[in-house]
């Protein structure tokens, strides 16, 4: 009998918890605490991304390159802002000022209400970009100021990139260094639109929970500052 009284009780302790548990959620769903946290889990994953990327990138440039290659300042830095130019040249071409309003930004509407999945497979892939609007302004319009800089990362960039290599290694180490680059280059374009990207997708998913952190970060700032 008394066993018994403990399973009913028990029981009752049990479906008690559940309900508190179910009531704890709801509180958390109807506050947008919910989606607040699915937020955080989402940025903690799209963020964690880059390092991937970065980590698996430098140990395939060690394999690819001669082991001088990092040790010349030249190469490196001529490939990551090569990429830095490919990367802005192509948002700048695909993108025209209504994805940068901040005023249409927070609508239903916006041009950043993306999944995960349309994140990272539209928006954040470089390979999704079509480069022939810059092939075709170097080709029409090649003195012109995009032209330009068209010019600078299709033809300056790399031929001084395959001299360098050339002065300094024998052909295949050659071959290697140039290969290392373009590997650079390619990842320093991801990451320029990857981070661009981000953070207007950022901004969309957190609406007004940005302007809270924001807020928090002057705070923050202020107290910091009043410290001192």
């Amino acid at each position: 009998m008394k066993q018994a009284e403990c399973c009913t009780v028990a029981g009752g302790c049990i479906h008690g918890g559940c309900r508190a548990a179910i009531e704890f959620i709801s509180h958390l769903h109807g506050s947008g605490m919910f989606e607040l946290l699915s937020i955080i889990a989402q940025a903690a994953l799209v963020v964690s991304i880059p390092t991937l990327v970065a980590n698996g990138g430098e140990w395939l440039t060690h394999v690819i390159a001669n082991h001088e290659f990092h040790a010349i300042p030249i190469l490196t830095t001529l490939a990551r802002f090569q990429g830095l130019l490919v990367g802005g040249l192509l948002l700048n071409a695909t993108f025209d000022e209504s994805y940068y309003d901040l005023q249409a930004l927070f609508v239903p509407a916006s041009r950043w209400n993306l999944t995960m999945g349309q994140f990272l497979l539209e928006r954040a892939n470089l390979f999704a970009y079509d480069p022939q609007p810059l092939l075709d302004v170097l080709r029409e319009q090649p003195t012109s100021g995009r032209g330009l800089l068209i010019a600078l990362v299709v033809v300056v960039i790399p031929t001084l990139v395959v001299m360098i290599c050339l002065r300094i290694w024998k052909v295949w180490d050659a071959l290697r260094g140039m290969v290392a680059c373009l590997g650079t280059a390619l990842w320093s374009a991801w990451i320029t639109i990857y981070l661009v990207c981000l953070f207007f997708w950022g901004l969309y998913l957190l609406n007004y929970w940005s302007l809270a952190l924001l807020a928090l970060y002057i705070q923050y700032q202020r107290s910091r500052g009043g410290h001192h």
